[in-house]
């Protein structure tokens, strides 16, 4: 993204003017509009809204695909009783379109697969994490294998989960700061969603995704143009991670439909502002595979 904002315009007062103006064109809004936001948000809950998520990007060993997902299928079976006991929001895995991915180490690393884990506290996701020691792993296997009595020997369960194919497999944790409303109904297999890497490049970054772009974005989800947005923090990254992301930017969007920006002076200003508080990588497009909620 063309950086085209001068230090200038990054000045206390210019900011400050060009905020004002934009905040009066809000409150000079008709009451309707407003009207329509709240309904928005009466009629749209979030589907599970979560302050904290964990999200996982695995790569496979060579021809491991669909081994994995043999793999996540079984561990679906988990991840529903822990959605059920409140131990998380929800749980899902979405397969990696490589084309534009921002790998700034080697091509080889280039994941297939995502996990997304959501939460409500950071506490809860720590206590989560904290059951998959040895022991609570061992537990975990003993869930799966009374949920496939039936349908699945134990031994046939055993060699699934033995079965080695991932590469590797690298971490970020979440802190949400800014969503909007979910529309659209629930998230079903196949459901795109793009993620894009933001990196802060200055202090104020924050500010600007959520009191500016999530109402754009709220705006195009009430003219039918979205489906969700999310901005979130990364709070916490395993030693393996790519480091030069700092926040991302999370969309689930409308096949045929593309989004309205405000094309006024005060909102185009505020814009190329932002494009000196952060760069944005190009975002990565994810299909869904399983969910539970």
């Amino acid at each position: 993204m063309i950086l085209l904002a001068s230090k200038t315009l990054l000045s206390g007062g210019f900011f400050f003017s060009i905020h004002s103006l934009y905040l009066r064109g809000i409150i000079n809004h008709k009451s309707i509009k407003m009207k329509k936001i709240l309904l928005a948000l009466i009629l749209f809950p979030l589907l599970g809204y979560s302050q904290y998520a964990a999200s996982s990007f695995v790569t496979l060993n060579e021809g491991m695909g669909d081994a994995y997902l043999k793999i996540e299928k079984l561990w679906s079976e988990y991840h529903k009783e822990a959605v059920k006991k409140g131990h998380k929001n929800s749980w899902s895995i979405w397969k990696v379109d490589p084309t534009g991915y921002e790998d700034k180490i080697e091509k080889s690393r280039i994941p297939h697969f995502m996990i997304v884990e959501t939460f409500a506290t950071k506490e809860k996701m720590d206590e989560e994490f904290a059951r998959y020691d040895k022991k609570g792993l061992a537990n975990i296997r003993a869930l799966i294998k009374k949920k496939m009595k039936g349908k699945m020997s134990s031994s046939q369960v055993d060699k699934i989960l033995s079965k080695n194919v991932e590469k590797e497999r690298r971490g970020y944790l979440h802190q949400g700061l800014a969503a909007t409303p979910f529309t659209g109904g629930s998230l079903k297999p196949g459901d795109k969603m793009q993620v894009a890497p933001m990196q802060q490049l200055q202090d104020d970054y924050e500010k600007f995704e959520t009191e500016f772009y999530q109402k754009i974005f709220l705006d195009n989800i009430m003219k039918g143009n979205h489906r969700w947005w999310g901005f979130t923090k990364i709070i916490g990254r395993t030693d393996n991670a790519l480091t030069f992301n700092t926040h991302a930017a999370w969309n689930i969007g409308i096949e045929g439909k593309e989004l309205e920006f405000p094309q006024d002076f005060a909102s185009q200003k505020i814009m190329e502002i932002t494009d000196a508080a952060r760069k944005m990588f190009n975002p990565t497009t994810f299909e869904l595979v399983y969910h539970e909620e």
